[in-house]
């Protein structure tokens, strides 16, 4: 096989008539700036399909390349797709072309990141031919010399009389490369034709086309034929604009980002395209995390908990565009505030995760927002049983872009309409939330990248209660209310100016309101934050790359609180007193966190990667520096085998109200945790992985209640609710077999082995933690079918959360009721879960937009799925409280 390259982003075609001064793509106009081209110094040979090896099938695949300023592939994307679709040509062109490697494009001397497009050509490799005969003349004698042709020079300057645009149809987008070729019969009814290609703005031309009536094919690689026929008269030019229809609307195939190289353990990449389509997230992109392996499932009605590797929900931190969002879900965790529409990817960490991120003891979500490099204006509106939501992104020249979305729901409007106006509860204000967006990105440069992001999001809820004593038996009021808000913006300045040296800045700032108010117990809550990170990269050699920078936390605090002590993990469920509350009142609270980390990336061989790196934090609140050394090696000790390992520290500073002097104990200090894991990934096929980790973790000085007391300073004691002597360990294993999108399927399989368990403090055994999990089964998989069509399903199988049993209970005369007596804090098990999500999606064409409809049945077999014990009011019997039965969801998307 064979692979060719272009000069040009596209390559413009040559319409047919008399011979003419051919005008210049935009791209060789932009290359006569440049001081030097790019120039390929790595070619990798592509493994060509079996498949296609049998049946004896070539093929061409244009790519479009993103060529760094260090002459290394960032992205690889599709311009058009091998023949035929399906075969794994796309994939194997793409694996390829992502190892490529090119002396830089040069500007006035200097290292320029530039697009290319690249023409790859599967060939099969023909048999030796024999040897030629001698060319002879009839009668044996040497032959005649080639004949001597000269060309005729036109009169006049050629005429173009037959012109227009290719635009795929439903998007819109121009199809650069295509072949458009006209033909008809002439006077002796012998065929005639001519072609011209289009260029990368979609556009064709023919000069001087006799007057007749031509037919007019288009039938570019992985379209449908597009055939019409078109009247030439005298004098007069016809432009026309054709819109051809792809063969596969898939977000697989459309563009396919670089795999960035593996460097963690652990990572789990998914892309937006796959996040949109996959059963039982409902389109939103954190709930996919919930199916990665490692990942427990969190308990009905919590479904904003994410649960990794055995730890509480609040030791994963998520970074939105690197800003750390602590209100990620809206209320109930149904849905996320970041839709898809700007989304690029989610990056999953469960564990041993470079130094530039910290202050979680469990894992990172970092969810990458996309970089904007729109060819049209365009976007989405999708409306379905949870809320309405809007897209659009706007192009800047060739430079950046801007997009903005919204989204709102309509429970308010469903609640208040089904609910009667004479009931004994009403609404004031039914759930609601809203949540906005705004990216831009700008690249005045090839040096510079200018990015900002501006999101937040608004959530109520207030209810009015006929009776007062519904709410409190003492309450002073019969409303309840709730409300959850907050925004951030973030700029960041990306600067390569050679292909040593890179820096990324970023400023985030924002603010977090929230409120709650049930009569005499409130709680209000507002922080203002901001954070600057700064991500510094130099490469000394091909062996030896650091990465260092600095990672800054400050915030301002007003809290207005008067509520019970909050529940802990670990502690069984108990009896509302609404009369046993502590207040607090704090007034612009500033506490910061400062934190350095750097690391090396050492290459000691090719099939070797090193990367020790070290991380030290500051905590303000608890007055702390923690140092955390961290290590994880790669090694590819065969073809297709790599073994990977890790080990480091990871610290986070106790919650508010562990370190606050009413609610806790201010000399707590920092949880700290111990991160090993160790294994072997297998890649037989370039769409195919399988990968087996094991790890272990051990974790020491976390916040454990206690009922020591402690010197009051007035003569008096006082209890110190908590301490630093809890400690814990959590060890299982990781299996994930993944299938990356071919062969029209993409799914994975990831089943975790795990136990976690506590010690609590003052006590000689370990016990379950409460979000312990022993089987996490997930199957994911999704078809792409004929005609727009596209099917998927979810299926998991889930051992029950550890539950603390009622073994008894006691009369409490002073309340008149039944208090329960408990038995060993989660010495049972709730029943094994498990759940079937099907989802069907179907696309309809039109000619400048895409009307695309999903329905989505969760709990298929309407399995009635155990939450909860239910006691009667004596703790004698018990039922359960069941998760949903089987739920519906049906939405429609417009896409423009």
């Amino acid at each position: 096989m064979a692979a060719t390259p272009s000069a040009a982003r596209a390559q413009i075609g040559e319409g047919m008539g008399p011979p003419r001064q051919q005008e210049q793509p935009p791209a060789e106009i932009e290359a006569k700036k440049l001081s030097k081209l790019p120039k390929q110094t790595k070619f990798v040979e592509a493994e060509y399909p079996a498949e296609a090896m049998e049946k004896g099938l070539e093929t061409d695949v244009v790519l479009l390349l993103d060529i760094n300023a260090q002459g290394k592939v960032d992205n690889v994307g599709i311009t058009q797709v091998g023949q035929p679709p399906g075969i794994g040509f796309d994939e194997a062109a793409i694996l390829a072309a992502q190892q490529f490697e090119f002396e830089p494009a040069e500007m006035d001397g200097k290292p320029i990141a530039i697009q290319l497009q690249y023409k790859y050509k599967f060939r099969l490799k023909p048999k030796a031919p024999p040897p030629p005969a001698a060319a002879t003349t009839p009668d044996g004698g040497a032959p005649a010399p080639a004949a001597t042709v000269t060309p005729i020079k036109p009169t006049r300057e050629p005429v173009v009389n037959f012109s227009g645009m290719l635009r795929e149809r439903g998007t819109r987008l121009p199809i650069a490369g295509a072949v458009v070729t006209v033909f008809r019969e002439d006077v002796n009814g012998k065929a005639v034709g001519f072609e011209a290609a289009a260029d990368a703005e979609g556009k064709f031309r023919f000069f001087d086309l006799p007057p007749s009536d031509w037919k007019v094919l288009v039938e570019p690689a992985g379209f449908y034929p597009f055939r019409t026929t078109e009247t030439i008269r005298p004098n007069e030019a016809v432009d026309v604009t054709y819109y051809v229809e792809r063969g596969v609307y898939n977000p697989f195939d459309v563009t396919v980002t670089a795999t960035r190289p593996r460097k963690e353990v652990s990572r789990t990449v998914i892309s937006a395209g796959e996040i949109d389509k996959i059963p039982g997230a409902s389109g939103d992109p954190l709930g996919v995390v919930q199916n990665f392996a490692g990942v427990g499932r969190a308990p009905f009605g919590f479904a904003g908990l994410i649960i990794v590797r055995g730890a509480a929900p609040e030791d994963t931190q998520i970074f939105v565009d690197g800003s750390i969002v602590p209100n990620i879900y809206h209320f109930g965790g149904l849905r996320s505030v970041i839709p898809v529409g700007i989304l690029d990817s989610i990056e999953f960490y469960p564990g041993n995760f470079s130094p530039q991120y910290g202050r979680a003891t469990g894992g990172i979500i970092d969810v990458q927002i996309k970089r904007l490099q729109p060819k049209k204006i365009g976007g989405y509106a999708d409306v379905n049983i949870f809320d309405t939501g809007v897209f659009l992104e706007i192009p800047l020249a060739n430079k950046g872009g801007v997009a903005v979305a919204a989204r709102r729901s309509y429970f308010d409007v469903l609640l208040n309409a089904a609910v009667p106006d004479n009931a004994t509860n009403s609404f004031i204000t039914a759930p609601r939330y809203y949540d906005y967006q705004l990216v831009a990105n700008y690249r005045p440069a090839p040096a510079h990248d200018i990015r900002v992001f501006v999101f937040g999001s608004d959530d109520r809820l207030a209810l009015l209660f006929g009776n007062p004593a519904d709410l409190d038996t003492e309450a002073a009021t019969n409303r309840l209310s709730a409300t959850a808000t907050f925004y951030r913006t973030t700029a960041s300045y990306k600067y390569v100016p050679n292909t040593k040296l890179e820096n990324n800045l970023r400023v985030s700032w924002g603010q977090d309101w929230q409120n709650f108010n049930a009569g005499r117990l409130f709680f209000e809550f507002s922080l203002l934050s901001g954070q600057l990170r700064d991500n510094f990269r130099y490469k000394f050699s091909d062996k030896w790359t650091l990465h260092a920078g600095l990672d800054s936390l400050i915030s301002s605090t007003d809290i207005n609180i008067r509520l019970p002590l909050p529940p802990k993990e670990g502690e069984p469920p108990m009896e509302f007193n609404p009369n046993n509350t502590i207040s607090r009142k704090l007034d612009n609270e500033v506490f910061f966190s400062q934190a350095a980390f750097a690391e090396l990336e050492w290459k000691p061989t090719p099939r070797w990667l090193i990367l020790p790196g070290f991380r030290v934090d500051y905590f303000s609140r608890i007055h702390q520096t923690v140092p955390q050394p961290r290590l994880t090696a790669r090694w590819q000790f065969i073809d297709k085998f790599t073994a990977k390992a890790g080990v480091g520290l990871f610290a986070q500073e106790p919650f508010f109200d562990e370190t606050d002097a009413a609610f806790g104990n201010p000399a707590l200090k920092s949880e700290i945790a111990l991160h090993t894991s160790a294994g072997v990934e297998y890649k037989p096929q370039p769409h195919l992985t399988f990968d087996v980790t094991g790890f272990y973790k051990y974790l020491w000085n976390l916040v454990s209640f206690t009922d020591r007391v402690v010197d009051d300073g007035m003569g008096g004691t006082k209890p110190l609710l908590y301490d630093n002597n809890g400690k814990g360990r959590i060890y299982g294993l990781e299996l994930v077999a993944r299938h990356e999108f071919a062969n029209k399927l993409t799914g994975w399989i990831a089943y975790t082995l795990l136990r976690s368990e506590r010690l609590d403090s003052g006590e000689s055994e370990y016990r379950l933690f409460d979000f312990d999990q022993t089987h996490i089964l997930t199957m994911v998989g999704i078809y792409q079918l004929p005609k727009n069509w596209q099917i998927g399903s979810r299926f998991r199988i889930v051992s029950g959360n550890p539950s603390t049993p009622v073994i008894g209970s006691v009369f409490n005369a002073s309340a008149d009721r039944y208090d329960p007596i408990y038995g060993g804090v989660n010495t049972s098990r709730n029943p094994l879960f498990h759940q079937l999500d099907v989802r069907l999606d179907k696309r309809w064409i039109y000619k400048s937009w895409i009307l695309g409809t999903y329905l989505e049945i969760q709990n298929v077999y309407s399995q009635a799925n155990f939450e909860a014990p239910l006691y009667n009011y004596n703790f004698r019997q018990s039922g359960k409280v069941s998760g949903l039965p089987i739920l519906t969801i049906l939405g429609v998307r417009a896409e423009f």
